[in-house]
């Protein structure tokens, strides 16, 4: 196993540890980290860190395809193609409608977007 993934891994799930712990105190970052002796600048790049991370590890559930009663109530035309929802994705108000044709990414940066800006 590479020597410095472990670390880095090791050190993750450090962060994640402190991190919940934090949250969990419900102390104001600033107070949490000074009283700990902690960097405030490390806590939020280990933040960040710890959040990327659980966005790659969460992945995509695959979901059974929409029947086409379901999928022609959410059938958007623009110009000559039209964009078939097989899938709708619900947070809070926020709407995101996806297909097969829908990059994986576009979609995982989606949904990373709707989460910060939670």
């Amino acid at each position: 196993m590479n020597t410095k993934l472990a670390t880095s891994q090791i050190r993750l799930n450090e962060w994640a540890a402190i991190i919940k712990d934090c949250k969990s105190s419900g102390q104001k970052v600033d107070i949490y980290c000074e009283q700990h002796g902690l960097s405030r600048d490390a806590y939020y790049y280990w933040l960040r860190k710890v959040k990327e991370a659980a966005l790659i590890q969460t992945g995509f559930v695959e979901l059974p395809a929409l029947t086409s009663e379901q999928s022609s109530a959410k059938t958007i035309k623009k110009g000559t193609s039209a964009f078939e929802t097989q899938m709708i994705i619900r947070i809070n108000e926020i709407e995101l409608c996806v297909n097969e044709n829908s990059p994986s990414e576009l979609i995982s940066r989606m949904m990373e977007i709707i989460h910060h800006a939670q």
